[in-house]
C-alpha cells in the first residue's frame, strides 16, 4: 500500500511541529508539504494532490473552511481533518465531509486516532477504486451524526425522504442522513433516477414496478422494501431504463 500524501496548514509553527512528529513516525503517512494562510494552502493541494489535509479553522486570506471547499471544487478525492480552537465551525465541517474536527488543544493520542480513521478511510476507497488489481467501484460517502460512511453504489436500492432525514436502502442496511437529497442526488450516477419527491431509486434494482391510485409501487431485488415512482414521472423513468439498457 502507498502511503498516504498530507499536507498541513496552521499559522501556528508550534502545531506543525507537533503534527511533523508524530507523522514521521508512522510509515502509513508522509508529509509533503506545509503552509501558513488560505491561498497557500489551495496552491499547494493544487500543484501536490494530497490524499489527506490538516488544517485549523482560521487560517489568514482565507479560512481552512472556505480554502477546503475551493480544494473540494477541483480535487474531490482529497480528505481533510479539522483543527481549531472550538466547535463554533464543527457542523459546517461535517457538512463538507470532514474526517475528524479536533478541538485543540491536540494531544497526539486524539491526533493519532484522527489519522487512524483517515487511514481506514482511504484505505476501504483505494480499494473499492481498484488501487491494486480490484475492480474500480463508485462510492457514496454519507455523513450521519457520528460518523462517515462510504457506501458502494451498487449497493443502494433507493433512498427515501422522511421527514428531516434521508433514508439509504442497501442490499444489507438501512443508513440515515440529515444530508437532503439534492446533496446526495449530486453524488450519484447515471443509474440512479429522482422518481418521486421522497423517492430516489436505483434503476439497475428494479425488479417490477405495480400501478398503485395515483403512483407506482417499486420492487427491488435483494429487498423487501418498497418505494415509489409519482405518475408524472414513469414515462421519464421508461426512457431512461430504456437507454440504460441499451449503453
Amino acid at each position: 500500500m502507498k502511503r498516504i500524501k498530507i499536507v498541513v496548514a496552521d499559522d501556528d509553527q508550534a502545531s506543525i511541529d507537533m503534527i511533523k512528529s508524530l507523522v514521521k513516525n508512522l510509515s502509513d503517512f508522509q508529509l509533503i508539504g506545509q503552509c501558513i494562510n488560505g491561498e497557500q494552502l489551495i496552491e499547494e493541494v493544487m500543484v501536490k494532490k494530497p490524499d489527506l489535509v490538516l488544517t485549523t479553522v482560521t487560517l489568514l486570506k482565507k479560512n481552512g473552511i472556505q480554502a477546503i471547499k475551493e480544494c473540494l471544487s477541483f480535487f474531490s478525492a482529497m480528505k481533510v481533518i479539522f483543527i481549531a480552537d472550538n466547535n463554533e465551525y464543527a457542523i459546517e465541517a461535517f457538512d463538507i465531509a470532514a474526517v475528524d474536527y479536533i478541538v485543540k488543544p491536540v494531544s497526539k493520542e486524539r491526533l493519532g486516532q484522527a489519522l487512524e480513521k483517515a487511514n481506514n478511510i482511504i484505505s476501504f476507497e483505494r480499494d473499492k477504486t481498484g488501487t491494486g488489481h480490484k475492480s474500480q467501484q463508485k462510492i457514496l460517502p454519507l455523513r450521519d451524526q457520528n460518523a462517515t460512511f462510504f457506501i458502494p453504489l451498487s449497493d443502494i436500492c433507493f433512498i427515501e425522504k422522511v421527514g428531516k432525514k434521508c433514508l439509504v436502502y442497501t442490499t444489507t442496511e438501512i443508513y440515515d442522513t440529515y444530508e437532503t437529497m439534492a446533496r446526495i442526488l449530486e453524488r450519484l450516477d447515471v443509474s440512479f433516477f429522482h422518481a418521486h419527491r421522497s423517492y430516489i431509486i436505483n434503476l439497475a434494482k428494479i425488479s417490477q414496478i405495480t400501478p398503485q391510485k395515483e403512483s407506482f409501487i417499486v420492487h427491488f431485488n435483494d429487498t423487501d422494501k418498497l418505494a415509489k415512482i409519482s405518475k408524472l414521472k414513469i414515462n421519464e423513468l421508461r426512457e431512461r431504463i430504456a437507454l440504460l439498457s441499451h449503453g
